[in-house]
């Protein structure tokens, strides 16, 4: 599992310096992320998740599970498509692409689920992605999911039928938990 924290809010001091005093977080306290921090959160999982493909440690353990929790998932359609790209680009000269028997992306499919922010389209997610991939999360009992998580995946989720609604809010779980 793949969570939030610090390795996944390293940053230079250099990126945050503005010669400003330093803004409160979202929640107006000090423990929560700011801006700077949010437009890099991915970086630290896309770098693991990365080494899991390519390195192929998915392919030897394709029982082997993931979640990244408390990450977001707006960026996860781009990912995958960076990581395919990334093996047609380098499939020539690098045995360990050759290696692969899946599309980097399958791998993200079959292992690997994401919950999204409360607030984050869900619905475009899955019609980008597929429906597998995504789990609900409302980070409960902190404020960050904020007063009706439900209430704003929903309001994302138009026109997709019960299979998918139940996916999202339990089904992907337990498969990621081997239920």
């Amino acid at each position: 599992m793949l969570h939030i924290g610090q390795g996944t809010r390293t940053l230079a001091k250099a990126y945050e310096n503005t010669g400003r005093e330093r803004p409160l977080d979202w929640l107006g306290g000090g423990e929560n992320i700011r801006i700077m921090d949010y437009m890099v959160l991915p970086h630290a999982p896309e770098m693991f998740l990365s080494a899991m493909v390519f390195h192929g440690v998915f392919e030897r353990f394709p029982k082997l599970m993931g979640g990244v929790i408390e990450l977001g998932a707006g960026w996860v359609p781009s990912f995958m498509a960076r990581l395919d790209m990334g093996q047609r680009f380098f499939m020539k000269s690098d045995p360990m692409m050759q290696s692969l028997s899946l599309k980097p992306s399958e791998y993200m499919r079959r292992q690997v689920r994401f919950t999204p922010f409360a607030g984050e389209d869900v619905g475009g997610l899955i019609r980008l992605t597929g429906p597998e991939l995504y789990l609900f999360s409302s980070d409960f009992p902190h404020p960050e999911g904020g007063r009706d998580p439900i209430g704003k995946f929903e309001a994302t989720l138009g026109g997709f039928g019960e299979d998918v609604k139940d996916a999202f809010y339990a089904g992907n779980f337990e498969a990621m938990m081997g239920a």
